[in-house]
């Protein structure tokens, strides 16, 4: 059984982050296994999450956390041309890296045991992605990209 104090993570840069509950229909309800919340940067709506249900590790995480959320709009142009390059067969025009930064937009900063970050990328135009489908840039504990996936 967790208690109130397991369920929220104040941090004075990004905020409250809080471990939610589901209600199952009958009643029940279940821990989910992450805190999050949603702050705005850039412009947009996004929302933090750190996956783990224990506090202790999610405090632990946000130093991580904090860097990236410092450094947001680097890291996102960092990220988009990341992508544009993983997956165009030659090399990308100053062009689609422009269309890129513009159409694919931070939807979620997530935070994984290990201290390594992702960040989920959504596809605004339909153009980059099939619908359903959204690129993900993992970046190290030191903000060097480590790796470009599709996820749906």
């Amino acid at each position: 059984m967790t208690t109130a104090a397991d369920r929220e993570i104040v941090d004075d840069t990004l905020g409250t982050l809080v471990r939610g509950q589901l209600e199952l229909s009958d009643g029940n309800l279940v821990d989910n296994g992450y805190f999050d919340l949603t702050c705005e940067l850039g412009g947009r709506r996004v929302t933090v999450m750190v996956t783990t249900a224990d506090p202790d590790e999610a405090r632990r995480l946000l130093p991580g956390v904090r860097r990236v959320v410092e450094d947001v709009e680097a890291l996102r142009q960092r990220a988009t041309d990341e992508v544009v390059r993983r997956f165009s067969e030659d090399t990308p025009t100053d062009e689609e890296l422009a269309d890129a930064r513009h159409d694919l937009v931070l939807d979620t900063i997530e935070a994984r045991s290990g201290g390594d970050v992702v960040l989920h990328l959504t596809d605004t135009c339909g153009s980059h992605f099939p619908d359903g489908y959204w690129p993900a840039v993992r970046l190290a504990p030191d903000g060097s990209i480590t790796d470009v996936t599709v996820e749906s």
